[in-house]
């Protein structure tokens, strides 16, 4: 994404959290990325679009931060755990916090499935590279990095959307840790 689009889904992505995906404006969204009405509507030129880019964004924004905190840890379990934190805990956490997040569930699942697709197919593709270091174990088990990265991909958004509590996903996600600390030992 170019940096205006980057800019504005930014923005989008702070009015959606703050106002709830149908309350939220292109006006909104425009005010806070401090650029004109019209600039929202060249980059993005309706409001799925928008969603499209803020959901973009936000992907490559956390696979950023995921690949600065392990760039320097070799350590295993310190790595599979900034993985889990990132990706599921403060996901979900954030979602949590959304005012009317039941309504940006059902936006994304409703209208945005289909172009979703190269979201999830990259969140899949970085899933397989994260744990291709690890090949040689998952294979000594029967496993590859690509069955691990479409489950963990399908887990990690169930997880995020029907955990009902922290405690819940705590649980899940100690468990899921101790699952793969096992496999990729």
């Amino acid at each position: 994404m170019e940096e205006r689009a980057c800019m504005i889904a930014e923005a989008g992505y702070e009015v959606i959290s703050r106002y709830g995906i149908r309350r939220a404006t292109m006006n909104d969204i425009a005010q806070a990325a401090g650029v004109s009405r019209q600039t929202v509507y060249n980059i993005f030129p309706n409001r799925e679009e928008l969603l499209h880019g803020v959901i973009r964004y936000h992907f490559w924004h956390k696979w950023n931060e995921i690949e600065e905190a392990i760039d320097q840890i070799e350590d295993r379990e310190k790595r599979i755990a900034i993985l889990l934190d990132h990706l599921v805990v403060r996901s979900w956490e954030s979602m949590q916090a959304m005012p009317h997040a039941d309504e940006l569930e059902i936006e994304i699942d409703t209208t945005m499935r289909e172009r979703m697709s190269d979201i999830h197919q990259e969140a899949v593709r970085k899933l397989c590279e994260f744990f291709n270091a690890y090949e040689e174990q998952l294979n000594s088990r029967g496993m590859t990095a690509q069955g691990i990265g479409e489950m963990l991909h399908l887990a990690f958004v169930g997880m995020k959307l029907s955990s009902t509590s922290q405690a819940q996903l705590e649980t899940v996600v100690g468990t899921m840790k101790a699952c793969l600390l096992s496999v990729t030992e």
